[in-house]
């Protein structure tokens, strides 16, 4: 009982922190997503400039950029493991470069995506650990909301590091909870509630933006494919910006991942049009890209129907080969993806920098 008592308290108090507040970079960042929207689908690849298929840590450097002489409109970044104070993230990004990167990115006009994958808080171990129901003791009252505070304070302190050379914060899309409709996270549905979710996503929601200001943070809410109720574990519509959804193709299958994207994105865009939300496919890709002519012919002809705000293309790992997912320099979807460039509705920076 505690725990719905907790939940509709954070319900009301995060309400009133939201409302009616215009001028935040949060709502500035959300104002310019719609405009871009209008001109077509940002393309977003994961830690782009830290590492590629045959490279890691120099920097300037860019699998997308060297195939098509441009930057991916948006990077994703991954903020798990900061929770424990490690210096580096469960992908060995560290994250002062990952600091970096972020402003490095606002600045040339292009947008980042956060993503955090925590550690287990009751066993330690890392985020595909789903035992211990650690949701429950993380909410209000529970064994360990006070290590979930402090992993929240911690969290606070880098997204409000992220300021440009004047001191202005810079806004980004923050995604946490993903893909909460499979069993694979602690935070799945194998291991809490729909209930204890939401309260999960209020309660990050209210801390970080009534807590510690955080008002840089346009709010993303992204199931995995497959889901049966899309809105099953919804916050709400108060603590949401952004409807995604991750779908990847793992197993070569065009036609079967062309069916799952089609599904989806349909569904998102209704659901985003009687919400009045931005949609989105927040992780994507064919593992390893053996089609030579995929973004083109698979990926595009399936997305190209639909008002998503953008894609964002998973990791190239230089020390995992299956790890593919973006075209890199003399890979075989190097010609192809130069052709995907060149579509006048697929956006990278210098396509919308000056959409303010």
């Amino acid at each position: 009982m505690r725990h719905f008592l907790c939940l509709a308290i954070s319900l009301m108090t995060c309400a009133l922190v939201t409302a009616g507040n215009t001028s935040t970079p949060a709502n500035q960042l959300l104002k310019r997503l719609k405009a871009i929207q209008l001109k077509g689908v940002m393309v977003g690849h994961q830690d782009d400039p830290v590492y590629g298929q045959n490279w890691k840590w120099e920097r300037g450097r860019s699998d997308v950029k060297e195939v098509c002489g441009d930057y991916p409109a948006v990077m994703g970044f991954e903020l798990g493991g900061i929770e424990l104070g490690h210096e580096a993230n469960i992908d060995q990004v560290p994250f002062d470069r990952m600091r970096d990167e972020i402003i490095e990115q606002h600045l040339r006009g292009g947008i980042s995506t956060l993503s955090w994958h925590p550690f287990n808080p009751v066993t330690g171990k890392n985020a595909w650990d789903p035992s211990g129901n650690p949701v429950r003791t993380l909410l209000c009252g529970g064994a360990q909301q006070d290590k979930f505070e402090q992993w929240i304070g911690i969290v606070a302190n880098f997204l409000n590091s992220l300021k440009t050379p004047n001191g202005q914060k810079v806004p980004v899309i923050f995604r946490p909870w993903h893909e909460m409709n499979g069993g694979w996270f602690w935070w799945g549905a194998e291991s809490t509630t729909p209930e204890e979710f939401k309260q999960l996503f209020v309660t990050t929601h209210q801390k970080l933006t009534k807590d510690y200001g955080c008002d840089q943070l346009v709010w993303c809410y992204s199931p995995n494919t497959g889901f049966q109720d899309y809105l099953a574990q919804y916050p709400g519509d108060s603590y949401v910006d952004i409807l995604g959804i991750d779908i990847y193709d793992f197993k070569h299958d065009n036609a079967t991942y062309t069916k799952n994207v089609k599904h989806d994105l349909s569904e998102l865009t209704r659901i985003g049009k009687e919400k009045q939300k931005l949609i989105a496919l927040t992780e994507t890709g064919a593992q390893q890209l053996p089609d030579a002519n995929w973004f083109t012919e698979v990926f595009w002809k399936a997305v190209e129907p639909f008002p998503i705000s953008y894609a964002l293309f998973w990791r190239n790992a230089w020390d995992n080969h299956k790890e593919l997912y973006m075209a890199a320099p003399g890979h075989l979807t190097a010609p192809n993806f130069k052709k995907f460039y060149k579509i006048e509705k697929t956006l990278f920076v210098n396509d919308m920098k000056d959409i303010k």
